[in-house]
């Protein structure tokens, strides 16, 4: 019904669609020099094409292995990069791209991530950011699972406007 998804659903998602998904890690290595991150970008396409070819119809694109060591690629550039190189060998529309970032905070953050190809759009970082503020009692009195519905009723509505001025 949304490509938003709260983190449940991502997880409900990722479960049910069990091997007909790959999970494709969005991180490079910050000791890998100058081209690690071209590397990157490089091997995330290919996984996809790889997948994509031996049979997966959805992948998930996550930056979820971020760490001191690992650092994101920007999930704009990444979704792009992967939705430009399936369209050029053919394979777009034998697959969905979903993402799952720590970026994406705002509407037009989940705007652009689905104008460049993204299916659906987890923010986990800012689903956090909200149960953070519920641990701290900063929510008066909102519950948690109704304080992520809000977010996600705001991410909905923002885009729905954004595509109506869209035309």
């Amino acid at each position: 019904r949304s490509p938003v998804l709260t983190v449940p659903e991502w997880d409900a998602l990722q479960a049910y669609l069990g091997k007909t998904a790959a999970m494709i890690d969005c991180t490079f290595d910050v000791g890998g020099g100058n081209d690690g991150f071209t590397h990157a970008l490089d091997r995330i396409a290919r996984e996809a094409e790889e997948a994509v070819r031996s049979g997966c119809e959805h992948i998930m694109l996550s930056d979820l292995k971020t760490s001191k060591q690992r650092a994101p690629l920007p999930m704009i550039l990444a979704t792009g990069a992967v939705h430009s190189h399936l369209v050029r060998q053919q394979l777009r529309t034998f697959t969905s791209l979903n993402v799952r970032t720590g970026e994406c905070l705002d509407v037009h953050y989940f705007a652009v991530l689905i104008g460049v190809g993204g299916t659906t759009v987890n923010a986990y970082i800012a689903q956090e950011a909200i149960a953070d503020r519920h641990a701290r009692g900063l929510l008066d009195g909102v519950s948690l699972t109704t304080a992520v519905a809000h977010f996600k009723k705001a991410i909905e509505d923002g885009l729905l406007k954004i595509m109506s001025k869209m035309g």
